[in-house]
């Protein structure tokens, strides 16, 4: 080829690779692409936001006031948060936006951010190779329709479009969900025992206290959490329990069926419920029994020696580590694992249900490890020893039924009450399909076990929110809320196969590299022979 003819060929390739470059920009301005590998998504907008984003009916402004160079680790989640907002942008047609302000050094802009409920913060950074306090704005106000929802800190990155999303979903809907949570009967107390929950659900929904032992259940009450009562339930309760979910009201029985002293006695005790009766009716059978896991959540202890006290990390039993999840259900959507205190187990009556068409499914079992116990609970680790091999099997630990359901009662049994209480409703002759779910354990949803640090983020606050969720029939954030799950546990494998894993790294690794080496060498060298042989003939 001439030189001439070359360098037209490279100037033409080169303006061709341009006009690419110029198309390839020019398409990218006016389409938006992303492709997101990860598992749950965690890097894109999920289809709720979206789904927010167009249905917005008048201009939603963020004002995010955020301090300028802020110190690590604090500096990533302005620019986090910028790109997150950016997302939200692209999808809102233009009815979404944002601006990024420091209060610093302007005090009209420092009383806006206070008057919308964002307020200076000290933080903690090392710089020098010590500690300092530097103060910093770090929240955000959403506006819209003359109405505002904040987010006054934002320290953490976890779960931010959960935050973001629920927070608009505020400002777009009319009214809100009401959830109860019963009272009165030995439960846990809202207040006290349940109040990290409460928190946790108040960010969506009105949670009532419902009083069995002074009255009824309020009208307003959408669905109703029955919170593992320890005393009698008077007829006339049940029957408020048996209507309301014929109603088509939804109803989450957290049935406690030992109730376990783990600071005092050590011990459990059985209790005997009312609620078992009901349950039976709607084809979900609980155990009087206490199920211990081999694959367990573990407990510090401490051990007391001549003049000194050690913690030990051991396995507890009584805490089944769960990994046997139904995934395609919406409640465990990513859930991994969750733990389950002190629980009982549970089955479903394929008669029950297939004689009234109801539908029925284990979402959660333990694994094939475990056992039972019945009528004496030892809840010491100490004295805690697995059966015979041959006696572990799994158990279905979490059941859902949904359809319209039975009754305990007929309109001839109606529980007749004092003049003083309050009257009953009338017996419904048909039964509107609603949503039951069981689980036979109440010790989970305690402070004990759920925590409101980072938004609640955990595994097991994760399940309680969905729980809640879909017998509120409100799942459109559970999408969200799981997209940040902690990484997938080990599952439990024997020793044997631990062992072989362990010394395939070690040796055997080291081994099939020398081997795959070796082949090639040996390839190499044929080559070698063959091309010599070729020319020197």
């Amino acid at each position: 080829m001439k030189p001439e003819e070359r360098i037209r060929q490279e100037i033409t390739w080169f303006v061709v690779l341009v006009g690419i470059l110029v198309l390839v920009n020019l398409v990218s301005v006016r389409t938006f692409f992303r492709l997101d590998l990860t598992k749950s998504k965690t890097y894109s907008l999920s289809k709720i936001s979206k789904k927010y984003m167009r249905e917005l009916k008048d201009p939603l402004t963020v004002k995010a006031f955020f301090t300028k160079n802020l110190p690590p680790p604090y500096n990533a989640n302005a620019r986090y948060l910028r790109d997150l907002l950016q997302d939200y942008r692209v999808y809102a047609k233009g009815k979404f936006n944002y601006q990024f302000i420091d209060p610093a050094g302007d005090p009209s802009i420092a009383k806006e951010a206070r008057s919308l409920g964002v307020y200076q913060i000290q933080l903690t950074a090392i710089a020098k190779d010590k500690f300092e306090q530097q103060s910093g704005y770090m929240g955000i106000a959403l506006i819209y329709q003359g109405r505002k929802e904040v987010i006054p800190l934002i320290q953490d990155i976890t779960g931010l479009e959960y935050q973001i999303t629920s927070t608009i979903k505020k400002l777009l809907q009319t009214g809100t969900k009401v959830v109860g949570i019963t009272q009165g009967h030995g439960e846990p107390v809202l207040q006290e025992d349940l109040e990290n929950i409460r928190q946790l659900l108040a960010e969506n929904y009105e949670i009532v206290p419902v009083d069995l032992s002074s009255g009824g259940i309020p009208e307003k009450v959408d669905a109703l959490i029955v919170a593992g009562p320890t005393e009698t339930l008077p007829e006339e309760k049940l029957y408020l329990l048996d209507q309301f979910l014929r109603a088509g009201k939804n109803l989450a029985v957290l049935i406690r069926m030992v109730k376990a002293d783990a600071k005092q006695s050590m011990q459990g005790r059985l209790v005997i419920s009312d609620l078992t009766r009901l349950l039976s009716t709607w084809g979900v059978k609980l155990r009087p029994n206490l199920v211990y896991d081999s694959q367990c959540q573990r407990i510090s202890v401490a051990q007391r020696g001549p003049g000194f006290i050690m913690q030990n990390i051991v396995p507890y039993p009584p805490f089944p580590l769960v990994t046997e999840i139904d995934r395609k259900h919406l409640i465990n959507k990513n859930i991994e694992s969750l733990t389950l205190p002190f629980v009982s187990s549970l089955d479903l009556d394929e008669g029950i249900l297939k004689k009234h068409a109801l539908q029925g499914t284990i979402l959660a079992k333990s694994s094939t490890k475990a056992w039972s116990q019945q009528q004496y609970f030892m809840l010491s680790p100490q004295f805690i020893r697995p059966p015979q091999p041959d006696q572990l099997k799994q158990f279905n630990l979490i059941g859902a039924v949904t359809g319209a359901f039975p009754s305990v009662f007929s309109a001839e049994t109606v529980p007749e009450v004092s003049p003083e209480s309050e009257k009953l409703p009338p017996f419904l002759d048909k039964s509107q399909p609603a949503r039951l779910l069981v689980v036979g354990g109440v010790d989970f949803i305690t402070n004990d076990f759920i925590s409101t640090r980072r938004g609640g983020q955990g595994q097991l606050s994760l399940f309680v929110q969905n729980m809640v969720d879909w017998v509120a029939q409100d799942a459109a954030l559970i999408e969200i809320r799981s997209k940040d799950s902690r990484p997938a546990p080990l599952t439990n494998i024997s020793e044997a196969h631990r062992r072989s894993v362990k010394y395939f790294n070690l040796v055997g690794l080291p081994i099939l590299v020398i081997l795959v080496g070796l082949g090639l060498w040996r390839r190499m060298e044929t080559r070698r022979l063959q091309i010599a042989a070729k020319y020197r003939a």
